[in-house]
């Protein structure tokens, strides 16, 4: 059995009812930790520059946001259908990969650990809630 016939299988099974669920709560979780959480923070340190914003560019950003966020879930759903165990250290992966992208993008090491948190955090909380998701 090739790789594609695996993934077909197993994206068969994917409930898409509880998919655009996980979904939902993760853009929406999205909207709380990039606004009322952490907005200030990720302003400060990623130097954030919010003069000439239009509500087209707003939305575009956030169809494309929402977008990768549904294909970051059915990865998660497909390999939460295989095992449980691959989902979360694919997740511990990707986590880890983004805290390493982070790592020279600071001089100093409180925005550093600021990103990280805000990030990786992001990332983490997003994949469990499609990891539990797909569970259901």
């Amino acid at each position: 059995m090739d790789l594609c016939s695996i993934v077909s299988h197993y994206a068969a099974e994917i409930n898409w009812w509880w998919f655009a669920a996980a979904t939902i709560v993760s853009f929406a979780i999205g909207g709380v930790w990039y606004s009322l959480l952490f907005s200030k923070a990720w302003i400060r340190v990623f130097k954030v520059e919010m003069e000439g914003v239009t509500t087209a560019s707003v939305v575009r950003t956030m169809l494309f946001q929402l977008l990768t966020t549904m294909f970051l879930g059915a990865v998660f759903f497909v390999l939460t259908n295989i095992s449980v165990w691959i989902a979360i250290l694919t997740l511990v992966g990707i986590c880890g990969w983004e805290k390493g992208k982070l790592n020279f993008q600071f001089s100093r090491r409180k925005d550093f650990l600021m990103a990280v948190v805000i990030e990786v955090g992001h990332t983490f909380v997003v994949g469990m809630v499609f990891i539990l998701f797909a569970l259901l």
